[in-house]
């Protein structure tokens, strides 16, 4: 930071600089890219002036955007995934692990549960270090994938993953669905992120919701409410239906109450929940789990195009 004192200096400092910010004061400045005017003086702020502090965090994007210039566009690449269940118990975070494993290296899996006891223990890395949520300021700027990808710990394909520290005392920090939010814009400029979410958290940028859902009655009616938030968000959204001991719908009659398709049927694995509870999430899937995970990502990557 190089605070310039005339015009002399500005001249001589301004072809060398990341960036420039210019007093409105002072009077309109050559116009650049790199160039900022900032003022205190709502009243009198010129035509595309940051109004201090009040639109910091728009400044903030702003500069942010520039140390991003030739990297793909967030809104242009890569494909986001959220994986929601209708019931709880039904395997939505086993699925999405399973999602972004088949995605392979350089996708990243972002937890959403607070409560979740964390996604590290799902795929038996919570040894591995790097940041979980609450250690790691997304702030307000804007974030390079990959140098949030590198914070994180990873498995051994290179699935990064985002999810909750486990702590025995009150954790103070709140994760909110705008930390997704935050975590998901600099995540989708590239390859595949998946979040395991509630309904409550799935993020305005997805181009698919996958709605785990057991053939019953009230897990139906559950999966309708989110095809409803779905469409009026304007978010694709396809049915994952998970077989349980004893099903009341068949796959036109779920298709028919919830308004959405299914996309996939996710059979039980035989003792894969003792595997996942001794080792974590094995590195070669269960048939049936894999076909639902390929599913899900041909659909997604399908609307992403």
């Amino acid at each position: 930071m190089v605070e310039v004192g005339d015009e002399v200096q500005l001249a001589r400092m301004q072809p060398k600089a990341f960036a420039s910010l210019i007093d409105g004061s002072l009077g309109p400045p050559t116009p650049t890219p790199t160039t900022f005017v900032i003022t205190a003086s709502p009243g009198a702020a010129p035509p595309g002036a940051f109004v201090l502090p009040a639109q910091a965090a728009d400044l903030l994007r702003a500069l942010g955007a520039l140390s991003l210039r030739g990297e793909p566009d967030p809104a242009a690449a890569g494909a986001v995934i959220a994986v929601v269940g209708a019931a709880g118990g039904a395997g939505v975070s086993t699925l999405a692990a399973a999602v972004s494993a088949r995605a392979g290296a350089g996708s990243v899996l972002v937890d959403a549960h607070p409560r979740s006891g964390g996604l590290d223990l799902l795929l038996g890395i919570e040894e591995v270090p790097g940041a979980r949520w609450g250690e790691i300021e997304l702030g307000e700027g804007v974030i390079a994938r990959g140098d949030l990808l590198r914070a994180l710990p990873s498995t051994d394909a290179q699935v990064a993953v985002l999810t909750v520290a486990r702590t025995t005392i009150v954790d103070p920090f709140p994760l909110r669905a705008e930390d997704v939010d935050a975590a998901v814009a600099a995540c989708a400029s590239d390859g595949v992120t998946v979040i395991d979410a509630p309904a409550s958290a799935i993020p305005p940028r997805c181009d698919l919701a996958g709605i785990v859902v057991p053939a019953q009655l009230r897990p139906a009616a559950a999966a309708a409410a989110i095809v409803a938030q779905c469409d009026a968000a304007g978010i694709a959204h396809g049915l994952i239906v998970r077989d349980c001991a004893w099903a009341s719908l068949n796959q036109s009659e779920l298709e028919r109450v919830t308004g959405s398709r299914v996309l996939a049927r996710l059979r039980t694995c035989r003792g894969l929940a003792r595997t996942i509870e001794r080792g974590g999430l094995p590195a070669r899937l269960p048939r049936p789990l894999a076909h639902a995970a390929d599913a899900v990502l041909a659909e997604a990557t399908r609307g992403a195009r």
